[in-house]
């Protein structure tokens, strides 16, 4: 009979645990790792967080003992709850509603309190098997209910399977408020029952509590030497930007680029930076992000490509624009589009590639700044009938800058020895403060030609 009371004894144990996990995968779900049948009940130490572990003592208890024939029912329970190995062969189904039929069959009427407890608890593992949770709860808190005529550590693994039970059911509530009682009897809180308190708290939309428990989980486990979740880190590094803490936010966010590198831990490395208007930073991030083919939206990648634009690197801005235009295609070629890599290929000295871009970018739009723009790569490319003809386009278009379009006609006629044309539009250009002195140095110049042509004219004469 040794045998039969101690298998009911210890029908929380982890094997019992690990078969019960197995069949109800939503209990795993809910928070892994969280109930850890070997934690000491008392022990020294106690760990500081907005939860704490308060170490409470209970009155010395001595259980009344679970009789023979009671006993043999309970075992006959268990077997099929956990069935016993067979030699090698591996063990049979567990069969829980046969557990049930089994238990419902024992008299209550005249058993004592640990007779009781046994039965209970041995059914709700069974409900729990089905998945049928509400069952399970009902067994566990009739359980309960025996207290102090039960083990002090039957009630400390009740109330923390109870919490795991009543968050399947999606009753963060009370499976908060079970977990709040199972620290009544415990004088030390492991970092995994931290991140459980973080999530039921974050469930209840109390963030507060939520980020000084997760801090707590990371703390504790990184103190052990233990790298901490990434479902941790990332639960912290939301809460932190939840309320606008970025410098806290980045330094979690490093932890995760450091144990669990990904492009897009990258990207929010880059955005953090960012709103900490650190733009070297920033960038360095965000080109780490599209290098591991994290980019694949046409404004992260036009966003890369301004950042390298604005650090001086248009080389690198125009290979950013190339790629996501014509390679992978991720880039509209829009006029815009198209425009900025016309300007970052001439910025790169590209001339006879911008020319091409701007030539496209011209044939979708009809902005007079564009326009501008390409009859400017006609005049570094030499081709100043086409330079002529675009600034003059540009000005009907009402560019912004007129005397920059004027300017461009009077060079491109110039160039053409239309001299009288090339004048009038310089003349045009000094109007404007900002294009006054050079455009006036233009018009010297274009004079000295024009009598240098016209005296050469008459000695040919």
């Amino acid at each position: 009979m040794k045998r039969v009371l101690d298998n009911v004894s210890v029908v929380v144990n982890k094997t019992l645990l690990a078969t019960l996990l197995v069949a109800s995968p939503v209990l795993v779900s809910f928070t892994a790792n969280t109930i850890n049948p070997e934690q000491s009940v008392f022990t020294a130490g106690l760990a500081q967080a907005q939860v704490k572990a308060k170490n409470k003592q209970f009155e010395k208890r001595t259980p009344p003992t679970v009789g023979e024939s009671v006993g043999k029912k309970l075992q006959q329970a268990y077997d099929f709850l956990q069935p016993p190995a067979d030699g090698d062969k591996p063990p049979p189904k567990p069969q829980p509603q046969k557990v049930i039929e089994i238990l419902t069959s024992i008299p209550t009427d005249k058993l004592n309190a640990t007779e009781k407890a046994k039965i209970y608890q041995i059914s709700a593992y069974a409900y729990a098997q089905q998945e049928k949770y509400s069952k399970a709860i009902e067994q566990f808190n009739k359980l309960m209910a025996l207290s102090p005529n039960i083990a002090v550590s039957d009630e400390q693994q009740t109330l923390l399977i109870l919490s795991q039970l009543y968050g399947a059911e999606n009753n963060p509530k009370k499976a908060l408020d079970s977990m709040l009682k199972w620290t009544d009897y415990v004088s030390e809180i492991k970092p995994e029952q931290y991140n459980t308190f973080a999530a039921l708290y974050y469930q209840l939309d109390d963030k507060k509590n939520a980020l000084l428990n997760i801090n707590e989980a990371v703390k504790l486990q990184e103190a052990a030497g233990k790298v901490p979740s990434e479902s941790w880190y990332n639960m912290q590094r939301g809460l932190l930007l939840d309320k606008e803490d970025y410098k806290g936010a980045l330094v979690v966010v490093d932890k995760l680029i450091t144990n669990y590198s990904k492009a897009s831990y990258w990207k929010t490395l880059s955005q953090l930076y960012g709103i900490l208007e650190k733009p070297k930073e920033r960038l360095a991030a965000l080109e780490a992000c599209y290098l591991m083919d994290g980019l694949t939206g046409e404004r992260d990648l036009t966003t890369l490509a301004a950042l390298f634009w604005e650090a001086e690197a248009p080389y690198k801005a125009a290979k950013v624009m190339q790629k996501g235009i014509y390679t992978d295609k991720l880039i509209e070629p829009t006029a815009k589009n198209l425009k900025f890599l016309a300007d970052v290929l001439r910025a790169a000295r590209e001339d006879k590639k911008s020319l091409v871009e701007y030539e496209k970018a011209a044939q979708k739009s009809t902005d007079g700044d564009l326009i501008q723009g390409l009859a400017e790569m006609y005049m570094l490319n030499d081709r100043f009938s086409e330079a002529s003809k675009w600034a003059k386009e540009a000005l009907a278009k009402n560019v912004k800058r007129a005397d920059r379009a004027n300017m461009t006609v009077g060079q491109a006629e110039y160039e053409l020895k239309h001299f009288d044309t090339a004048i009038s539009y310089f003349a045009k250009a000094a109007k404007d403060d900002r294009s006054k002195k050079y455009a006036n140095q233009w018009i010297a110049a274009a004079e000295r030609e024009k009598k240098k042509a016209a005296l050469a004219e008459a000695v040919k004469k």
